[in-house]
């Protein structure tokens, strides 16, 4: 008899489950009608231009992505069901913070915010979530990179730790044995095969093997020339130099594969030409160097000497408009994205040189294309 309550109990939890589940079974008919997405219509383009001094040049904004179906990837009918009863649209991007495009055309985001990493098959038009996994909690994704045989690496600031993450048979697993302080950037050298993290606590650049191996370490805390102060972000060009965002030093460290300094710039402001709060890093095609600054909403471009060629963007939610921005990625045809993090989106730019036009030849809408071979 003292059992008899808890099974009735469970009789009666069942019976509700499997009655909002024949409720809702008209409303999956519908959402099964509608699994396949439509490619989505392309926005009118907003031509901007921002010339500095004497440079000139163009910013064409191309599209903003605030979820898969922005780009025609529909979630499939068992995650609509599954959204449905959850309350909510798990492919939701909340606060993205860093954003890749890999060689085979694929787009990640890392989302601290729901604490993934988005995944978005443009080919393919489908959509994937790398989440954390028994034994592996990834909580805090913040950066993301991909190296020579197409894996992704995902360090997460809450973990301490830098995760590899396979396509080919979703695994995702511990790159390191030991956690850093609080990994933020990553990127890998395409010169050396080695990637190097920004370890922002620990002021220094980690550069560690594929195996997880860590090879050395770059820099310690303070101003000097071989100082950092809360390192945030890095990228790295085809020659393998190291660019890094030094966040309160308020300044960029080139470095050689090595991890001798190059050449610095930049110095504390909220004026174009200086940093108020410089988070992600990117250099294009010509090695023009895109700095996003969280704190004036907007992108900077420097040549290779430092000097500022272009400012773009203001605080918004418009095109060309931004909200605490943060991490920036430059594809092969130099498209420009940007994590706009507290707009919830990724907005997707291109920049024209002096003397270029989008209607000659120079498409700025090559999202949907196919990425042209690296070389």
């Amino acid at each position: 008899m003292p059992a008899y309550p808890i099974y009735q109990n469970i009789r009666h939890t069942a019976l509700r489950v499997v009655t909002r589940f024949l409720a809702l079974i008209p409303l999956f008919s519908v959402l099964a009608a509608c699994a396949t997405a439509q490619p989505a219509a392309t926005p009118p383009r907003t031509s901007i231009s921002w010339p500095v001094g004497s440079a000139e040049g163009k910013v064409v904004w191309v599209r903003n992505i605030t979820s898969p179906a922005d780009i025609g990837i529909g979630t499939g009918l068992w995650q609509r069901m599954l959204d449905v009863v959850s309350g909510g649209d798990n492919s939701s991007i909340v606060r993205p913070h860093s954003v890749l495009r890999t060689a085979a055309g694929g787009l990640y985001l890392a989302d601290p915010g729901r604490g993934v990493v988005h995944g978005l098959d443009i080919t393919n038009r489908a959509y994937t979530v790398i989440s954390g996994r028994e034994g592996v909690p990834l909580r805090s994704p913040i950066g993301l990179a991909e190296d020579n045989l197409g894996r992704l690496y995902i360090t997460d600031s809450m973990t301490a730790m830098v995760y590899r993450f396979t396509p080919g048979d979703g695994s995702l697993k511990p790159l390191l044995s030991q956690p850093m302080e609080r990994p933020t950037g990553i990127a890998f050298n395409p010169v050396n095969k080695l990637l190097y993290v920004a370890d922002t606590l620990a002021s220094q650049i980690v550069v560690i093997d594929q195996n997880g191996l860590i090879k050395w370490r770059i820099g310690k805390h303070g101003e000097g020339e071989a100082g950092f102060n809360r390192p945030t972000d890095l990228v790295i060009d085809a020659r393998g130099q190291i660019y890094v965002t030094d966040s309160l030093n308020f300044r960029i460290t080139v470095l050689t594969p090595e991890g001798q300094v190059v050449r610095q710039f930049g110095a504390p402001g909220d004026a174009g030409g200086s940093f108020s709060r410089p988070k992600g890093i990117a250099v294009d095609s010509v090695g023009n160097i895109y700095i996003a600054d969280a704190l004036i909403d907007a992108v900077q471009v420097f040549n290779q000497n430092g000097a500022l060629q272009l400012l773009f963007g203001r605080n918004g939610s418009d095109p060309g408009q931004f909200w605490l921005p943060s991490g920036l990625f430059i594809d092969r045809y130099d498209q420009i994205y940007v994590a706009d993090t507290y707009n919830r989106r990724i907005q997707i730019f291109r920049y024209l040189p002096h003397g270029s036009d989008e209607d000659e030849g120079n498409d700025a809408d090559l999202f949907d294309k196919p990425l042209k071979p690296s070389h």
